[in-house]
Order: C-alpha cells, then sequence, then structure tokens
C-alpha cells in the first residue's frame, strides 16, 4: 500500500467539524477525504491510501483509538499518521491516544494554523 502523502481523511460524528476541517486542509493544498465514523474510516483508509488521519477520539461504534489500534496492527496501514481531535484533554485520555499509536493529540477547540503545521511536520517525517 502506497500512502497518498497529499491525501487527508478526516473521521468526526459532527458534521460542521468535518466541513470545517475538509475547507482548511484543502485550502493548506491537501485532498480531504471524510468519514462519520470509525467503520467508514476504516474502508476509506484501504480506498484511498491517505498519509495521515485526522480521528475524533469519541464517536459512536468504534472509538477514534479503536480505529487507531486496527490501523497500527496492519503493517499496510501502521506507517499512517494520526493525529487526534477530542475535547477531552486532560493527560490520562492524552495518554491513552498516545499509547493506542497516534503521533499527535489536539484538543478541540483548536487552531486550524496549527492542526495544519502539526499535518505538515508529520507528513514531512518520512
Amino acid at each position: 500500500m502506497e500512502l497518498d502523502k497529499n491525501k487527508i481523511l478526516i473521521v468526526d460524528d459532527e458534521k460542521a467539524i468535518r466541513l470545517g476541517l475538509a475547507k482548511c486542509v484543502r485550502k493548506a493544498g491537501y485532498d480531504p477525504v471524510e468519514a462519520a465514523d470509525g467503520s467508514e474510516a476504516l474502508r476509506l483508509v484501504e480506498e484511498h491510501c491517505p498519509g495521515l488521519v485526522v480521528l475524533d477520539v469519541m464517536m459512536r461504534g468504534l472509538s477514534g483509538l479503536e480505529v487507531c489500534r486496527i490501523l497500527r496492527q496492519n503493517p499496510r496501514t501502521r506507517p499512517i499518521k494520526v493525529v487526534f481531535l477530542s475535547a477531552r484533554g486532560q493527560l490520562k485520555e492524552r495518554t491513552e491516544g498516545l499509547e493506542a499509536g497516534g503521533d499527535f493529540y489536539m484538543t478541540k477547540p483548536f487552531e486550524y494554523r496549527e492542526l495544519i503545521r502539526v499535518i505538515r511536520e508529520l507528513l514531512e517525517v518520512n
């Protein structure tokens, strides 16, 4: 699976957040793909091979943490960068996100400029 570093998968069960994030990453020159839940995210990862996933932690069905663990268990999807977005920003939650395999953990509300900076840095690492 060759990753498309221009493709960003945005996973959030809140449509308004997905639309805002998609607009933000498109404006920064990336190609966004949107998923409303964890199951759809896993299907779209296989279909689009994104270089990075912006992943909400708390969603119905598969949580963002579960999605990230699944991505990390598969050698084909392990290299995908994961940025968690969550309303919960306590040390415990941040630690859980990073232990699940996340590359970065941001709390809502967040600055779009900061998110784009993180995305660029993570995609330049490899």
